[in-house]
């Protein structure tokens, strides 16, 4: 399991550029090879007090650490769907966080003190406690609740990944089961490895939503999360799309070469993740236009980031070791059912702000983008 495990997470890490969902995927793979590492040290059955030490300390992080899985889990499923939480799904998040931090709390207690309510050793034996199968049904019922919030996001999923998706933690459900009331084989980390294995085959490898270069979403990715926003708008959580071109593109590439210019718009790209931040949905429009969909309240906020954005521009044209400077024009606008009648009309308007801006800096600026 665990040489599975770590095959997965080098194909996936091996990528020229980890998407959101790579990371996500990475981080859940890596948390279920700790925990096949602590299995392995539980089972480990060394002779002497030392050998014993290392079955304890492994039980340990395994009861310990497991429910961590189960946030990881979320994240994952979180990098597959788009648009601002309600405090509904918000609610999800801290119920499971609560349960991470309540379980390591007890579990710790449990052994500090000698407590024995989950397990216990009598000599080198292992034990099941008394509140063992009531820890096993609520990771249970953790995995029927991270199903059911895959079910009230489930729109916001390619239709496509939908199913494989709700699969995930139903087969660690199915999986969890026999651990608990078969026992003996580690079946949920069984479990966990075929559902990421199932993942991995179906939903990371055919991902077309993302751009190859920058790993942002494609043009087909923005605009299926954009129909979505549109489609249930709320007045309650605006929002707004940033068209961003970066400027010269092509004195970039003519004067510093192809490798230059891609390298300038993976920086930019980096630049507006650490500007907007995750929670904001950015895309590549193609060439060397960018798209972003973020949550801010008012103009106000939305000129601010696009400063936030300027400042990290002009920190790396600071730095003589590239060859050219960075710089942007940018046009956004909020979304309003009322004002556009669709999302064509919407887009346009935001298309001409951009481009009157871009106007204007090749008008004022001198297109020698070399230092």
């Amino acid at each position: 399991m665990a040489i599975i495990d770590v095959m997965l997470l080098g194909m996936t890490l091996n990528k020229k550029v980890c998407t959101k969902q790579d990371w996500t995927f990475s981080f859940m793979l890596t948390v279920i090879l700790v925990l096949l590492f602590a299995d392995s040290l539980s089972k480990a059955n060394l002779a002497g007090s030392a050998g014993l030490l290392i079955d304890k300390i492994g039980t340990y992080l395994i009861y310990a650490g497991d429910p961590i899985g189960y946030l990881a889990a979320l994240l994952y499923i979180d990098s597959w769907t788009s648009g601002k939480k309600d405090h509904k799904e918000k609610m999800f998040y801290g119920i499971v966080i609560g349960y991470v931090i309540l379980n390591f709390v007890l579990i710790t207690i449990s052994a500090l003190f000698h407590l024995g309510w989950f397990y216990y050793y009598t000599g080198a034996i292992y034990h099941h406690g008394p509140l063992y199968v009531v820890r096993g049904l609520l990771n249970m019922a953790f995995c029927a609740f991270i199903t059911l919030y895959i079910f009230l996001r489930r729109k916001q999923i390619r239709t496509q990944y939908t199913l494989v998706v709700i699969l995930f933690p139903l087969i660690i459900l199915a999986a969890g089961f026999l651990q608990v009331f078969v026992g003996g084989a580690s079946y949920e980390y069984a479990g966990a490895i075929l559902a990421c294995l199932l993942l991995f085959v179906n939903v990371q490898a055919q991902n077309v939503d993302n751009d190859y270069l920058t790993g942002l979403l494609n043009l087909r990715g923005f605009a299926r999360v954009l129909d979505y926003q549109c489609t249930h708008y709320s007045k309650d959580h605006p929002f707004l799309v940033y068209l961003i071109d970066l400027d010269f593109f092509k004195a970039i590439n003519d004067a510093c070469g192809h490798q230059s210019g891609d390298e300038a718009l993976t920086v930019l790209s980096g630049f507006l993740l650490d500007t907007f931040g995750r929670s904001a949905v950015i895309g590549r429009y193609g060439g060397d236009e960018f798209l972003v969909l973020s949550y801010e309240k008012n103009a106000e906020q939305a000129q601010k980031k696009l400063k936030d954005l300027q400042k990290c521009c002009e920190t790396f044209n600071q730095d003589s070791r590239h060859p050219y400077h960075l710089s942007f024009s940018a046009g956004y606008a909020f979304y309003d059912p009322d004002t556009y009648v669709n999302e064509e009309q919407f887009f346009h308007h935001i298309d001409e702000l951009m481009y009157r801006e871009k106007k204007d800096h090749h008008a004022l600026r001198n297109i020698d983008v070399t230092k």
